[in-house]
């Protein structure tokens, strides 16, 4: 279970970051609950919560396909993937002006391959 955990340290520590990003907004602009009116605030907000959405379920699923003994390689680049796609997300939306960046569609993307393919093969998996 190593590359899970490795994924999902790794994964923690973006948390932090992003986590680190939305309080550093919240002072900028004296907002204590909710975005109030800065964009800014808003994007770390969403990427830090779309971190949290997606996480669980594409760790669990890296996790659990680890544990049935799936292709190493399979697990391996799921993990390496998933991060550098919530990565590239986290940056394109949380860091950029409005969160419009090319990093954001990316992550996007790579987010929602890594979940199908985790999902398929888990299916493969469980049935093969």
């Amino acid at each position: 279970m190593v590359i899970t955990l490795i994924t999902s340290c790794l994964i923690g520590i973006l948390l932090v970051l992003l986590s680190f990003n939305v309080g550093r907004w919240r002072i900028k602009t004296k907002t204590n609950l909710g975005a109030g009116e800065s964009m800014e605030l808003q994007c770390a907000i969403r990427a830090q919560g779309n971190l949290i959405e997606y996480a669980p379920v594409s760790l669990i699923l890296i996790g659990l396909l680890e544990f049935n003994n799936a292709n190493y390689f399979l697990v391996l680049g799921l993990g390496v993937t998933f991060v550098i796609a919530r990565i590239a997300h986290g940056y394109g939306l949380g860091f950029t002006p409005n969160g419009k960046s090319i990093f954001r569609m990316i992550g996007t993307i790579l987010t929602m391959s890594t979940l199908l393919i985790a999902s398929i093969s888990g299916l493969i998996v469980a049935y093969g």
